[in-house]
């Protein structure tokens, strides 16, 4: 596809977000905004006042941004997204605060009420702003865990449930908004871009996040048929269902899975499909390192499972150039694997690079080989922790990428793996001459 189609589907979305932010501004200013005056109080209330609303308004993308839409996954991509929803996450805190800040000071200058007295003002006189003032302490609470280097010390569910608090905590603020919000109070034409605003973040992050998941396990059935042990540590999980043929995913997508068994009921994990779609069944491939992938052999056939998605945009789809590079670093093979299975009809040339630490990390290699075979691809494997008789030896550096590719740089290239290593032939093949913007990449990242 294309590459000026995606960059065309995210200035829209651009513009979508900028008008929103501009109309917010521009219903601000015809409510109070233009009674403002020179007096240090009024300026303050004024611009405390708007970053309250713009700071809410953020907060409303917050629920799209990773909200599984489809539509937005397709122009941007889960790395830009996840991307997109921490910085715009900061922003909406930055402003939340100033809005509380500013009209602390401002009140508290107009009421003649030092910062204290004129917070307990606040909490006790003023209507609903108790619960504003929780909403805020749960918005700085979830953003601190989302920092990198605090959100590693927690698991991925508990990351995922305290994020649910976000939803409690708009709703909180949002009582207070029309009842003591002297930019909406009377403005019923306000009121209603408001209340849309609400309606449209939170109807269709609903509709996608728990609707069309309920709506597939309706339709599908879908239940675990059998676990294959494909090499030490490294599980594929076998989903039969109805109407299969009739999944909508692309190879390279992933999904979202939920195993409704008395043990992992509540817990949801993202994994690729490592198969193509069209068959009899779907299915995952994973390594077992934390406590829920270990817990996946214990799975029974027959176990209900639903599913969320097809997430992602790394997909065969966005591929523009005949000749292409697939790269793969571990586990990072499932979505290429299924790639392999079934390319473009524009796609004819394909190398393949497959790297791990050892033989036996090089996850469904008879699969890769027996595809390779079909569609006339070649596969290069190389391994970082042990040298065998017809693999490259080493890690996917300038040298190494060069003896095993030497065209990379002519070729458009899909990349997945562990971060590190993703972003290290990123360098390579960025420093080798490729265009960013023909190396394609996804990573999980919550």
């Amino acid at each position: 596809m294309d590459p000026r189609s995606f960059a065309l589907k995210r200035q829209i979305w651009y513009w979508l977000y900028a008008a929103g932010a501009a109309i917010t501004t521009f219903f601000w200013w015809q409510a109070t905004g233009h009674e403002t005056h020179s007096a240090l109080y009024s300026v303050e209330l004024a611009i405390g006042n708007l970053t309250g609303l713009l700071g809410t308004y953020q907060i409303l993308w917050q629920l799209l941004l990773l909200g599984r839409l489809p539509f937005l996954e397709n122009a941007f991509g889960l790395e830009k997204l996840t991307w997109l929803h921490k910085w715009n996450g900061y922003s909406a805190l930055i402003l939340i605060l100033l809005h509380s800040i500013l009209l602390l000071l401002g009140y508290g200058l107009l009421n003649h009420f030092g910062l204290l007295q004129q917070f307990n003002d606040f909490l006790f006189n003023w209507e609903d702003v108790l619960k504003a003032t929780v909403a805020t302490a749960m918005l700085i609470f979830i953003v601190v865990i989302s920092i990198g280097i605090v959100r590693r010390g927690f698991k991925y569910e508990t990351w995922y449930y305290v994020h649910i608090f976000t939803y409690l905590a708009i709703l909180l603020a949002f009582s207070h908004q029309l009842s003591v919000g002297s930019d909406l109070v009377g403005q019923r034409l306000f009121q209603g871009f408001w209340l849309l605003l609400y309606a449209l973040a939170f109807g269709v992050m609903g509709y996608f996040r728990f609707l069309w998941p309920a709506f597939l396990v309706y339709r599908h059935q879908f239940r675990v048929e059998k676990l294959v042990h494909e090499s030490p540590g490294v599980l594929s999980v076998y989903v039969s269902g109805r109407h299969l043929d009739q999944m909508p995913y692309q190879p390279g997508q992933f999904m979202i899975w939920r195993f409704l068994d008395q043990e992992r009921w509540w817990q949801a994990h993202p994994f690729s499909i490592s198969v193509a779609p069209g068959g009899r069944y779907l299915r995952f491939t994973c390594k077992q390192l934390g406590d829920f992938t270990r817990s996946l052999s214990n799975l029974k056939p027959g176990t209900w499972v639903s599913i969320d998605g097809p997430h992602g945009n790394f997909t065969a789809s966005r591929l523009s150039r005949p000749k292409v590079l697939l790269i793969a670093g571990g586990v990072g093979i499932t979505p290429i694997r299924s790639m392999l299975e079934q390319l473009p009809a524009g796609v004819k040339n394909v190398a393949l690079v497959y790297a791990a630490r050892t033989q036996a990390d090089l996850v469904l290699r008879r699969e890769i080989e027996a595809l390779a075979a079909r569609s006339g691809a070649t596969v290069r494997y190389i391994l970082s922790d042990e040298t065998a008789p017809g693999l490259a030896h080493g890690i996917l550096d300038d040298a190494n990428l060069r003896r095993l590719v030497p065209d990379a740089t002519s070729r458009e290239v899909m990349l997945c793996g562990p971060p590190p290593m993703m972003d290290a032939v990123t360098a390579t093949l960025e420093r080798q001459g490729l265009s960013r913007h023909l190396i394609h990449t996804e990573r999980f990242a919550y």
